[in-house]
Order: C-alpha cells, then sequence, then structure tokens
C-alpha cells in the first residue's frame, strides 16, 4: 500500500506534498497513487458524472423551458452579445418591505455557464447537460478535497456524502437552471474548499473562489451563508500566511494572488455594473437588506430551522424534503436536546482528537455553517416561500459536516471500543462508495420521486405545439414590425407570454415584452407601448375565461389526459354548498409542517364552493381531499382519484384547461389593455 492510500489521520500515515501554508501539512495527490488507485479514482469520478447525467436523461422529453428557465435561456444566448447581462435575473424582493423595485440577484455566472451549450446542444438538451455539469462538477470537486486532505477513505467518504446530497436534492434539483437552485451543489463545494483552508491548503483557494463566486451570484437567499463563508475562509488564508515560515510565504501569496485574480475575473460585471448602474444592484441590495418593515421568519425560526436540520435525523439522505421540514415549528425543549446532543457529541469528540487540525478545522465548519443557516434562516420572508427548499443551501452543507465529523469520530471510536475491528482492505470503502453512488444514479430510473422531476406548468407537448403553429402562423408571420407578447388570465408563476416571447425572440422574430418582464429581458427588447402596433396575446383559459379581440391563431388542448367529465361532476358536487372540513382534514393540515397547513386549508375553505376548478386541478389537493373527505361538501372518492390520474405526469397543478393565440391590431390592443396604452 502507497503511503497516498491512506487517510493521513492517522500520524503514522503522512501524505507526500506539503501544502503552502506554515507548517507542512500533507496533502495527497492523484498523481501518486499507483496504476490501481487512479484506475480506482477515474471509476469512482466517473459514477460521480453518471449522477447528474442520468437526472438530465430522466427530465429529457418531459422538460421544456418555461416561465423562468425560457428567459434564462434568452440571458444565456445573449452573453458575448451587445445584450451581454452584467446581473442575474430580478427577485421578488419587491414584495416584501418598502422597497418597490426587484433587486436582481447578484451576478450572470449562470447564464455564462449555460451560454454554449444553449447555443449549440439547443434550450432542453443544451440547458440540462450544462446544469448537469455544474452540479458533476461540484460533486467531483467534493470528492477530489476529501481525497487530498485525507486521502483514498476521505475521497470515498466525499463521494458518498455529496451523493447523499444529490440523493436529498432530487435529479431535479442536479439539473434545474433556476437561480434559486443552481447554486446548491456549488455552495457544498465552496463549503468544503473553505474547510480545505481551515486546514491550510491555500492551493485550492483559486477553486474555491470560483465556486464560491459562482453560488453567490446565484440567488439572494444564498448571501447570507456565502458572506459567513467567505469570513472564515478570509480569516483562514490570512492566518495561514501570517504563520507560514519566510520561505514558504511567497507561495502561501502567490495562490491567495490567484484566487484573488479569479474572484475579480468573475466578478468584473457585478463591479462594473455597480460603478455605471443608477442605482448599482449592490447599492439597491443593500437598501433592501436594511429594509425595516421585511417581515422575515426571524430568530426563532431560525433556531428550529438548524435544529431540524441537525436531527433528530440528519438533513443528508432524507428522500425528497422540502423547505417546510425545515421551518415546521420545535418546542424549545426539543431544540436544546438537539443542539445539546449534537453540539456535546461533537465537542467531546474534539476535545479526544484535539491533536488532529483537520477533524478539528471540520468541527469548525460546523460551527461556521451553524451560523451561516442562523442568519440565511432569520432572514427568509414569512410568505408561502418559506416552504422552498432552494432556500435552504446551508442545509446540505451544514449536514454534510454533521455526518463528516460523526463518521470520523465513528471511525476512531471503533477499534478502542472493540479492539478486533479494523477499518479493512482499502478498497472496502470504494466499493461502498460505488454502491452509494450508483444507488443514487439509477433512483430517478427505477422509482417515482416528484422530486426527481423538473416542474412544468403546461406539459411540454402543449408549449410545443402552441409554439410550433406560432411559428407556421402565416398571419403572425406578415406582421411589419415588433409584437408585444401579453397574457389574457391568471399568469402567476406560469409566465406563459415569456416562454412564448422567448422561443419566438430566439426564432428571431421581433419580439417585444411588456413591463412586467422589465429586468427580465435587455433593455431594447422592452416594447414601446405607444408605438407598438400589434400584440399577440396568449389565453390561459379556465374558469370561462373571457377572449379577448382580434384574430384566433391557434387553439390547443392544455390538458389533453384530463378526465373532464369526472371534474364537472366533482364543481357540481362542490358548488355552492357549504365547506366544512371535519376533524380527519383539519388534523391532516395541522399535520403539515410550518404554515403549509393553515395556507393550503384557507385557499381550499376560499375556493371549494364558487371556483372549484381551482381546488381540483392541483394534484396535492386532489390526494388530501381523497384521503381525508371534508364532512362538506361531500365529494365523490371515485371522481378524486379520476382527476388526479388523469393529471399530465409530472404536473403538479393544471393551469389551463385549453391555450389559445389571438393576433390583435393597435385598436384592438387598446381594447384590451388600456392600462398599457391609455397614457399614450
Amino acid at each position: 500500500m502507497s503511503e497516498t492510500d491512506q487517510v493521513d489521520i492517522d500520524p503514522e500515515a503522512p501524505a507526500t506534498q506539503p501544502v503552502s501554508g506554515a507548517v507542512a501539512r500533507p496533502v495527497h495527490r492523484l498523481r501518486d497513487l499507483d496504476r490501481r488507485g487512479r484506475l480506482v479514482a477515474a471509476c469512482t469520478a466517473l459514477l460521480l458524472v453518471l449522477v447528474p447525467m442520468v437526472a438530465a436523461t430522466a427530465n429529457h422529453g418531459r422538460w421544456e423551458p418555461q416561465g423562468d428557465d425560457a428567459l434564462i435561456e434568452l440571458r444565456a444566448r445573449d452573453v458575448g452579445t451587445g445584450r451581454t447581462p452584467l446581473v442575474g435575473q430580478p427577485s421578488t424582493s419587491g414584495t416584501y418591505g418598502e422597497q418597490a423595485g426587484n433587486v436582481a440577484h447578484p451576478g450572470p455566472l449562470g447564464f455564462v455557464v449555460l451560454a454554449p451549450a444553449t447555443r449549440v446542444l439547443g434550450p432542453v438538451t443544451g440547458t440540462l447537460l450544462a446544469a448537469a455539469a455544474v452540479s458533476a462538477a461540484s460533486m467531483l470537486a467534493v470528492a477530489w478535497l476529501l481525497f487530498r486532505q485525507l486521502g483514498a477513505r476521505g475521497g470515498a467518504a466525499g463521494a458518498v456524502l455529496v451523493s447523499l446530497a444529490a440523493f436529498s436534492a432530487g435529479a431535479a434539483g442536479l439539473v434545474d437552471p433556476l437561480s434559486s437552485n443552481f447554486g446548491r451543489l456549488p455552495l457544498l463545494a465552496a463549503s468544503v474548499g473553505v474547510w480545505s483552508l481551515l486546514c491550510g491548503d491555500l492551493r485550492v483557494a483559486p477553486l474555491t473562489v470560483a465556486f464560491w463566486s459562482f453560488a453567490a451570484q446565484q440567488h439572494l437567499s444564498v448571501l447570507p451563508a456565502a458572506a459567513v463563508l467567505a469570513g472564515a475562509g478570509g480569516l483562514a488564508v490570512v492566518w495561514w500566511i501570517w504563520r507560514a515560515p519566510a520561505d514558504r510565504r511567497g507561495a502561501a501569496l502567490g495562490w491567495t494572488g490567484a484566487a484573488v485574480a479569479v474572484g475579480l475575473l468573475l466578478w468584473s460585471p457585478v463591479i462594473y455594473q455597480q460603478l455605471t448602474g443608477h442605482p448599482g444592484n449592490l447599492t439597491a441590495l443593500s437598501t433592501y437588506s436594511g429594509d425595516a418593515q421585511r417581515e422575515d421568519l426571524g430568530p426563532r425560526s431560525a433556531v428550529s430551522q438548524l435544529a431540524n436540520a441537525l436531527g433528530p435525523r440528519p438533513f443528508l439522505g432524507r428522500s425528497s424534503p422540502k423547505g417546510w421540514d425545515l421551518v415546521a415549528h420545535r418546542s424549545a425543549l426539543g431544540v436544546a436536546l438537539t443542539l445539546a446532543l449534537v453540539g456535546g457529541i461533537v465537542l467531546a469528540g474534539a476535545w479526544w482528537r484535539r491533536r488532529e487540525p483537520k477533524f478539528l478545522a471540520a468541527v469548525a465548519m460546523l460551527g461556521v455553517l451553524g451560523v451561516a443557516a442562523l442568519v440565511t434562516g432569520m432572514n427568509i420572508p414569512d410568505s408561502p416561500e418559506q416552504g422552498r427548499l432552494n432556500f435552504y443551501h446551508w442545509a446540505f452543507a451544514l449536514s454534510f459536516f454533521e455526518l463528516l465529523v460523526l463518521g470520523w469520530l465513528a471511525a476512531r471510536l471503533a477499534p478502542v471500543l472493540f479492539p478486533s475491528v479494523t477499518h479493512g482492505r482499502r478498497i472496502t470503502p470504494v466499493a461502498v462508495a460505488a454502491a452509494v453512488i450508483l444507488g443514487v444514479a439509477v433512483t430517478p430510473l427505477v422509482v417515482h420521486r416528484q422530486s426527481d422531476r423538473l416542474g412544468q406548468p403546461l406539459a411540454p407537448a402543449v408549449v410545443e405545439e402552441l409554439i410550433g403553429d406560432l411559428q407556421a402562423s402565416d398571419a403572425l408571420a406578415g406582421v411589419d414590425g415588433p409584437v408585444l407578447v401579453l397574457v389574457n388570465g391568471d399568469d402567476r408563476y406560469i409566465q406563459v407570454g415569456d416562454t412564448v416571447g422567448t422561443r419566438l425572440a430566439i426564432d428571431g422574430r421581433p419580439i417585444v415584452f411588456p413591463p412586467s418582464s422589465d429586468g427580465f429581458v435587455h433593455p431594447d427588447r422592452m416594447a414601446d407601448l405607444c408605438s407598438v402596433q400589434h400584440a399577440l396575446v396568449i389565453s390561459l383559459v379556465r374558469n370561462q375565461l373571457a377572449p379577448p379581440p382580434g384574430q384566433e391563431l391557434t387553439s390547443v388542448d392544455g390538458a389533453p389526459t384530463l378526465d373532464r367529465e369526472a371534474l364537472a361532476r366533482l364543481i357540481d358536487q362542490a358548488a355552492g354548498e357549504p365547506v366544512t372540513f371535519g376533524p380527519d382534514l383539519d388534523a391532516a393540515l395541522a399535520e403539515m409542517p410550518g404554515d403549509q397547513g393553515g395556507l393550503v386549508g384557507s385557499s381550499i375553505g376560499f375556493r371549494l364552493a364558487k371556483r372549484g376548478e381551482e381546488v381540483f386541478l392541483v394534484r396535492s389537493n386532489l390526494d388530501l381531499l381523497a384521503a381525508h373527505p371534508p364532512v362538506s361538501p361531500k365529494l365523490d372518492h371515485d371522481d378524486l382519484i379520476a382527476v388526479r390520474d388523469s393529471l399530465p405526469e409530472g404536473t403538479t397543478t393544471i393551469v389551463a384547461t385549453d391555450v389559445a393565440a389571438h393576433l390583435l391590431d393597435r385598436a384592438q390592443l387598446e381594447q384590451f389593455r388600456p392600462d398599457l396604452t391609455g397614457s399614450c
């Protein structure tokens, strides 16, 4: 066995290459492995790459860029042109507090990464593969960083833990280009990079900065945790430079300088926009952060979130967790017991293994990420969005280090308690890692989990048919001048106008967007409302929506598999009837985590009698009402099941039973939307 095949947490198992820090702390290098070791490392790496690639395959053919995803693709295609984005997509910050405008997410790196593949391979294949590549790079970095510090067993442990993170994120979470999702695994990789910096390995500083920058630029919710990590990493770098002997300080400063250069390069668009914007986005962000009128979850919820992530069951490895699981209220006693138990074990282990600096660095990372959890958790808006898992990327990193520390302690304690126990052959942990990785990779192919399927407001086939009809429309092709894309119907969280407008704009049509798209597209794609002569109106038909004026270009069945007869019967059963949940349904709502039960109950109670279609076209509502029928109205169980089973695959809500498109001239546009044209 070569020295680099061992775990160097054993004092007698040093590695070969000292790091650029104050003390010659050994690291492991792939090139120092023997031929068999390099082959095993390559196979492990291929298995890790397989996980997000299978995720992309599982969603290919079932997903079409819609809404925000479509706009992200459009901005990705703008990269390298005169429309190159300098910041991220707009956030929903204007919804909270006194600030009316939406602050943009910090940076454009997500667009830059997506740009080559979307142009070469198209909107579906290109986007999925580019997002999968980001996840694969993050997973490889985590395993490599653990290997670099701890050797083969450490690398295997890193591969197992990052695979568990991928399992909990779900296949959809590995390939979703949405800004709120895109930074999850890069933040985990950055956290492991900060741990390496705490270990004194300054050579990984440029890589750490790259992953940190990507994660921090994606979404406002990442910034609190990213700021805490940056502080810890910066302090580690300063400490090791100060401790470095004279003959190594130059190398330490060199790697630090390289990290700074990487950071300046990746943040240069953001810096340029800050210097030239009015106001700069960073200025607007600081204003939003200081808004005293924002209603956030606060410190008490943040403590519960921290306890829920730590135990009693670790967050990593849970199947399809939700944000609601983290914000679920815990009693003061439950929180105290969880923190005391986990903290006591970790601190006792730290005292016992106080001569292992890399273990102590891992314990320190638990503290760093605990602070990140509290700072992030208390600043999450008190709104239905609190249930989104994408607001809690810190939980993956925190649970990663919790399991790493506990596993490390177990490995150290086992020979003490059971002297006959050995760590086995060096291939054993790699074989275990391979089995875990392979199990995670095949999960979306053999198990049906909602978290493995990217959500779609409209079935991909519906979108393809709608856009195909519009691309073939002679009337639309014959329009001279820009065409404004608008929506008729409830387009919240659906953005079908953005979906259609993006596809047509990419095809070269002179599409312009309404004021609601400000910030989501380049300014020269925004409509001049006083001069635009034609509008394309997409109607989301539901609840007897009145059509707009103008020429109908196409009408597409928005839910071709829907059992409309069963739906009509359910609507008749609920119409005008008093709504009484009863003890069974009330108990089911009360068991939902956080505020989810109250929100769901209010929605059903408000809509059931008068707008039943809005209740019965939501998959989770159908599941709830079938399992826990209300006292009133009396709903037929078979009809509930029939409607649920007829919903399009991967669809959580049917947003329209039909989708139509009309072409309007200027007079018809003024009649349809006087709020847009009245000031001209």
